[in-house]
């Protein structure tokens, strides 16, 4: 593929492009990846499935070169983010007056608030003051009818935690070890994000909205979706790499009242992704007994048995290191779910459409597992006919100082599937 470049798999492309700058979330792939595959596309009724919707960047790319685009996306909190980024016809002088409104409803509830409502999390973030801003500005918004706008200025709001907080809280984890030189401002912080992004969408305001997404897991079948109606799978799954997607916005769905606690995290929003991380399941509840006895095990028998030699070298390992996390259970459960996922892409795409997932191998206490490749086989068993791997860039190279990292040199991949 001559449209792959080192950064294509990460997200910086898209720090500098507008819309797809909106939300800060480093787990991602460039836009420009998108975009090279639709380009020259001027068939009105292709349509790209994106199982894996994350922070937009397939839609929006896929809206801004006109082309349809369906996704879904399992989080909340990241739903409300995505939409967002879709809408561009808001009308400006409707979006200054709910600022201005806002602004009133501070000054008028300011000397009032009661820091009893803030999360005990978010305490420990931000100072007083600026709790106080960010909290009666998301009370504000329940007063917003329109819709659209009411997304628009909550996305501009979520944008603001991430840049008034005492301590940087991108993800993956939040990092304490340093501070935030200019914290605090947070409406003038706000209100300079929102008029940013109403000057974004100002070229983009005659660009009619193509893409739609749903609330729901990629592992089952969306029934908005027919079988056969789409021309492109796009995308980029979670990768095999014990990154909690369900805690990495834990500082957001607390703010936004969607969580409240670890519990809540587990069952309102790691429940509907696939497994990426132990922390998705307890390890008693695991039988590779049953497993084996499972759809995925029995589609994919040769795999399994693969599978299951890494599986007890992984637990051997683990064991001699007194290692506490459980890399060969969560390895099971990944490649079992994204079997269903490969299911809905083969589903939902017509025949002799491509399907690309930008993948990373890994190697779980040193044991190397080829995602990329696995994936492609198990393709074969939910209906693909071939499927090929096309190398972006060495990765896992950079913790070779730490003690027990493994020094084996992993690789991140576009796996395309046909």
């Amino acid at each position: 593929m001559d449209i792959l470049h080192s950064e294509i798999g990460s997200a910086k492309d898209n720090f500098y492009s507008p819309v797809h700058n909106w939300y800060k979330f480093t787990a991602g792939f460039s836009y420009k990846f998108v975009e090279a595959i639709l380009e020259g596309d001027n068939n009105s009724h292709n349509i790209v499935f994106e199982p894996f919707a994350g922070c937009g960047t397939t839609l929006v790319s896929s809206q801004k070169c006109g082309v349809k685009a369906i996704g879904n996306e399992g989080q909340e909190f990241m739903l409300d983010i995505i939409k967002a980024k879709l809408y561009w016809n808001i009308d400006k002088t409707e979006c200054i007056n709910s600022l201005n409104y806002i602004d009133t409803y501070l000054k008028e509830n300011l000397i009032n608030f009661s820091m009893e409502e803030v999360h005990p999390l978010l305490s420990t973030l931000y100072d007083n003051e600026t709790l106080k801003v960010l909290y009666l500005t998301r009370n504000s918004l329940n007063n917003i009818s329109n819709d659209k706008i009411r997304l628009f200025l909550k996305l501009a709001l979520s944008q603001t935690m991430h840049k008034v907080g005492l301590y940087p809280i991108a993800v993956p984890y939040i990092s304490r070890t340093k501070r935030m030189a200019n914290s605090g401002h947070a409406f003038n912080r706000f209100q300079s994000i929102v008029l940013q992004m109403l000057e974004d969408i100002g070229p983009l305001q005659d660009i009619k909205q193509t893409s739609e997404i749903y609330l729901h897991d990629s592992r089952f079948e969306n029934p908005n979706i027919t079988d056969s109606m789409c021309n492109y799978c796009i995308t980029s799954p979670p990768y095999l790499n014990n990154l909690d997607y369900g805690e990495v916005s834990k500082v957001h769905t607390h703010f936004f009242g969607l969580t409240e606690n670890w519990s809540d995290i587990t069952q309102k929003v790691r429940k509907n992704l696939v497994t990426g991380a132990t922390t998705h399941y307890r390890d008693v509840d695991f039988d590779i007994n049953i497993f084996k006895e499972n759809d995925f095990s029995k589609e994919n028998q040769l795999i399994f048995n693969e599978l299951f030699s890494s599986y007890i070298q992984i637990m051997e390992i683990a064991k001699k290191r007194n290692g506490k996390k459980s890399f060969n259970i969560l390895m099971m459960h990944y490649f079992e779910d994204m079997y269903y996922v490969l299911k809905e892409i083969r589903r939902v795409l017509k025949k002799g459409s491509k399907a690309y997932l930008i993948l990373g191998d890994s190697a779980p206490y040193g044991v190397y597992i080829p995602t990329t490749e696995l994936l492609g086989r198990i393709a074969y068993s939910v209906g693909f006919n071939k499927y090929h791997i096309y190398k972006i860039r060495t990765r896992g190279t950079k913790w070779k100082s730490l003690k027990y990292r493994h020094n084996i040199e992993l690789s991140e991949n576009v796996l395309v599937l046909e």
